[in-house]
């Protein structure tokens, strides 16, 4: 029986038969049993002067051995924060261990469009990646399902004034998500404004999301378009 919701990457964990998350912890958290779970180095992590890198990739390591531990995430690059080319070494650390390790990555990507995309040609990398939270122009949309990126679109959605609003009606479908992130609504509004936007039945979008969702773990689909 197909799930009545998806929440590709949310920070808070809801008892709910009809939902399926990924729940994003800390590498410092142990994996719970029960559920879905990601780990990453976040961007922002490099900003505390705490902060400590081969002791992070240890322990990302060791999560990531869960079976429970589908994805790492959240990886990335942010503009806005800490030393980039630092960011960058960390990032490409990550996407080494995530072709190794054959988990797909959850992305947080500020103003890094084109570095994203060249550090996944760079590598060839092969593992389904997902920009969580895109918010960005049909341009920047093509740029990455081209690449055979898929995309989470979030509580941005519910906004007409931003960009996803405008550029949502031309995202391929196939590279489709939605999440909360942090946001204290439910997935299922963001399901409803998506719906309704593109002018399709929610149950209908809720079988392609969640043929989405099965794809993650099949990396032909996520081969760049010629």
């Amino acid at each position: 029986m197909i799930p009545g919701f998806i929440d590709i990457h949310t920070h808070t964990a809801r008892a709910d038969a009809n939902l399926i998350q990924i729940v994003n912890l800390d590498v410092e958290q142990s994996c719970p049993k029960e559920g879905l779970f990601s780990y990453g180095i976040h961007p922002w992590a490099l900003d505390s002067p705490d902060f400590q890198e081969e002791k992070s990739f240890q322990l990302l390591k060791e999560r990531l051995q869960s079976p429970n531990a589908v994805a790492l995430g959240e990886a990335g690059l942010d503009k806005f924060h800490a030393d980039f080319e630092r960011q960058m070494k960390v990032f490409e650390r990550q996407i080494v261990l995530s072709e190794n390790l054959k988990k797909p990555m959850i992305l947080h990507d500020i103003k890094s469009h084109n570095e994203i995309i060249a550090l996944r040609k760079k590598h060839r990398a092969k593992q389904p990646w997902v920009v969580h939270g895109f918010n960005g122009t049909v341009q920047d949309a093509a740029q990455f399902t081209r690449q055979g990126i898929f995309l989470s679109v979030g509580e941005s959605l519910l906004h007409p004034d931003r960009k996803i609003y405008n550029s949502l009606r031309t995202i391929d479908l196939n590279y489709l998500f939605f999440e909360t992130d942090m946001a204290e609504i439910g997935v299922e509004k963001v399901y409803e404004a998506a719906a309704k936007r593109l002018e399709m039945d929610l149950a209908t979008l809720q079988t392609r999301i969640f043929a989405n969702f099965a794809a993650l773990w099949n990396t032909g689909k996520t081969e760049p378009a010629s």
